[in-house]
């Protein structure tokens, strides 16, 4: 079953079985149905005693079970959102899954188990077989995000444009949850009425300029002078140096990851390099026709990462459009540079943490010591 035919029987408020499996990395959008489960299926004046959440988290509340299997004083359906299902131990999935097989789920409830892991979902599959749907959450790619936008807007009330919907993706990036907030702002500021640039240029108050955005973008193009002066920038409105390296030295160790893994396994990453080198020609410019490649670039990476270790996609994030951004900039750093770098990271990093050196001047020591080769 796809997420949008679950969607449609849950608005009419008859889901087929009596467990579902939400598969996928999505997180936002396993949630966000869970939430129109309960909006549609249970009234508020039984959400209380009808609705239960269980992040597993390594092992399963045995409360659960009883809330299962206990009785109910009214008659709306009970649901039971079992996050994370896949931390629990392979003993302990069997003991819990065997319980609800061998003594049957209860009428009018309806269980809900989330995995982001595929093994797991599928023996979940397997066991309640023709009484459980399988469906899997995955976040749009790159050249389906502006169409999920238009869609969310127009379900709270408003339109946008094409235009208006690519330049909210630019300025927040592909975090659904984040894209949603921006979204439902919008719409309450703006019900019935078209949403252009400037409504969505005014409403994003955290734009790049003077950023983190463009801290990290002057650092990974190279550029000393901008790095140091958006650093300066950043620390003079309040940021914490501590932060700023936390976050620089996550990048070059994302860089660092992937050059490692490009001379460990050249056949495996040779034609994403191929797509982020196309990526990079064209990643400042902003007319119509390179946005629209940009936008098809980034999907055909999303698409060529199913073909890749779900281990490699993970740690490089291949499936994050944001991500896949960044990674362009990994080709403006050599691997040997970096290895040779990697000594002056580790001291910088050891140094921040002890507190003995001013962190502002570690921060600015570390970017000429890096991009000055």
């Amino acid at each position: 079953m796809d997420a949008e035919t679950l969607e449609k029987l849950i608005k009419n408020g008859k889901p087929a079985n009596p467990v579902y499996i939400f598969g996928g990395p999505e997180v936002f959008l396993k949630n966000k149905m869970f939430a129109l489960m309960i909006n549609k299926l249970v009234p508020p004046e039984d959400r209380q005693e009808n609705v239960f959440k269980c992040i597993c988290s390594g092992k399963v509340k045995s409360e659960i079970l009883d809330s299962i299997y206990g009785f109910s004083f009214n008659l709306s359906p009970k649901l039971f959102y079992i996050q994370d299902f896949e931390s629990l131990p392979t003993k302990q999935r069997k003991e819990f899954t065997d319980t609800l097989h061998e003594n049957g789920i209860p009428p009018n409830t309806i269980i809900i188990f989330t995995s982001s892991d595929q093994r797991t979902s599928n023996e979940l599959a397997t066991k309640f077989k023709q009484q459980a749907d399988k469906i899997d959450f995955w976040t749009p790619f790159a050249n389906k995000l502006p169409s999920w936008v238009k869609s969310e807007m127009s379900n709270q009330g408003a339109e946008i444009t094409s235009d208006a919907a690519d330049l909210l993706i630019e300025l927040l990036g592909s975090d659904l949850s984040i894209l949603y907030q921006e979204i439902t702002k919008l719409a309450l500021a703006n019900k019935g009425k078209i949403i252009n640039l400037p409504e969505v240029k005014k409403s994003v108050s955290y734009q790049k300029q003077n950023s983190i955005y463009d801290f990290l973008n002057a650092f990974t193009s190279r550029d000393i002078k901008s790095s140091v002066k958006s650093l300066e920038s950043l620390i003079k409105r309040g940021e914490a140096p501590q932060k700023l390296w936390f976050i620089l030295s996550k990048q070059v160790r994302e860089i660092r990851l992937f050059h490692d893994i490009s001379k460990d396994r050249p056949d495996i990453l040779a034609e994403i390099k191929r797509y982020l080198t196309q990526y990079s020609a064209i990643a400042n410019r902003t007319d119509y026709k390179s946005n629209q490649e940009k936008k098809e670039i980034l999907a055909t990476i999303q698409e060529k990462s199913e073909e890749i270790p779900e281990t490699i996609v993970k740690s490089l994030g291949l499936r994050d459009q944001t991500k896949i951004k960044s990674l362009h900039y990994a080709l403006n750093f050599k691997h040997s540079e970096l290895i040779k770098l990697w000594p002056e990271l580790l001291k910088t990093d050891l140094d921040m943490k002890s507190g003995t050196t001013d962190p502002a001047t570690l921060l600015t020591t570390f970017i000429h010591k890096s991009l000055s080769a």
